[in-house]
């Protein structure tokens, strides 16, 4: 409601009690409305300011991150430079080691070194600017900054040690505040899995699911931020994050996990996703592919060992849906086509899709990427 919406109300309840109409109210009438309008008007933002902060779901941003230290006791996952260990060639008789800091460059983006190395040892390089703008992936080569004398200029990938992370949105970091109040932790269920993966800063959640023909055993499904499918490094992680628990000075191993492991705790499985927009414009076509991937980060799989109520429109592709999120960002075109590759298998032409089928294991731990969009 706005001061003027208020002042008509104030006025019209003056005219009201008099028994007048709101044209002959005098000047000290008017006058009073404004004054009660603008002090009610005040009070009116105050309280809506506080009812949004009573929930970490809409906060401001100071009280949200003040609000999560306390419940997660951590503020958003700062950006992660990706440490490589690389191969180096050395020159024939030359015997000085490489220092520490020694840098390499791949493109517009700096790299340092982290070991002191004899010629043809592998060398570990950190990048110094932090984040997934900088990543490398193996068989990647460098050249050194500045000659050197006992190897050669290039060096080549061979292992990612830490993958390079972003900094942790604050949407991301505001459903993690919120889970941690919505879900309810108890002796091992869905929920503690997703609350103890929260502790990784590469992953985004994960999907239990009870394990098929396994009493007692949970599979948990890995889906990490960027890349969607975590690289064995993160899985680990997740691992040791599930069998221990944070207990005051240190990690104390929790035995009601003996099962955990890489059989249990696997990465997310991908289903490409395939647009043709007919009618489209090639000017929109970047845009549109932003809008389709923020709609498609939205369906994830339903999990029965977390909710009662499966939620179509949130497990459920629909070229309803598609057509909707396009035309309320002013995409051009005539009509979608929705093409899906269930697990990497044969396309399919389809009105809807579900992700992550609960009734069949195989499609546990699905998630949807966009692969293509394009003008047929």
């Amino acid at each position: 409601m706005t001061k003027l919406e208020l002042f008509e109300l104030i006025k019209l309840d003056f005219a009201n009690e008099y028994n007048i109409s709101v044209a002959d109210l005098g000047d000290n009438f008017l006058a009073e409305s404004a004054v009660l309008a603008t002090i009610q008007y005040s009070l009116l933002l105050k309280i809506n300011e506080i009812s949004k902060n009573v929930w970490a779901g809409s906060s401001d941003l100071e009280t949200l991150l003040s609000v999560g230290f306390d419940k997660l006791g951590r503020l958003p996952f700062p950006a992660v430079s990706g440490i490589y260990t690389c191969s180096t060639v050395a020159i024939s008789g030359e015997t000085a080691q490489i220092p520490i800091g020694t840098q390499f460059k791949f493109g517009d983006y700096v790299f340092e070194s982290l070991n002191l190395i004899d010629p043809g040892d592998d060398i570990e390089i950190r990048a110094i600017t932090a984040g997934t703008d900088s990543v490398l992936i193996i068989t990647n080569e460098l050249n050194s900054v500045a000659p050197l004398v006992s190897i050669s200029d290039i060096i080549t990938v061979t292992s990612v040690d830490t993958v390079a992370t972003d900094e942790e949105d604050i949407d991301d970091y505001r459903e993690d505040v919120v889970q941690s109040f919505t879900l309810r932790p108890n002796g091992g269920n869905a929920a503690d899995y997703i609350l103890w993966a929260d502790d990784i800063a590469a992953i985004r959640t994960v999907y239990p699911y009870a394990a098929d023909g396994e009493a007692g055993k949970i599979v948990v499904y890995c889906e990490g931020i960027s890349p969607f499918v975590p690289v064995s490094g993160t899985i680990d992680e997740v691992i040791e994050a599930i069998k221990y628990d944070l207990d005051g000075d240190g990690r104390v191993l929790v035995d009601l996990f003996p099962f955990i492991n890489d059989t249990y705790i696997l990465p997310v499985q991908i289903t490409d996703i395939n647009i043709e927009l007919t009618g489209g414009v090639g000017g929109q076509l970047a845009a549109a592919a932003v809008i389709v991937e923020a709609y498609l980060y939205d369906i994830r799989p339903y999990l029965p060992t977390l909710n009662k109520t499966r939620d179509a429109t949130t497990d459920t592709i629909t070229v309803a849906a598609l057509i909707k999120v396009l035309a309320d960002n002013d995409i051009t075109f005539t009509a979608v086509t929705l093409k899906v590759k269930p697990l990497g298998g044969g396309e399919q032409t389809v009105t809807e899709y579900q992700v992550g089928d609960a009734d069949d294991p195989t499609y546990y731990g699905e998630i949807p990427v966009l692969d293509t969009l394009i003008i047929p």
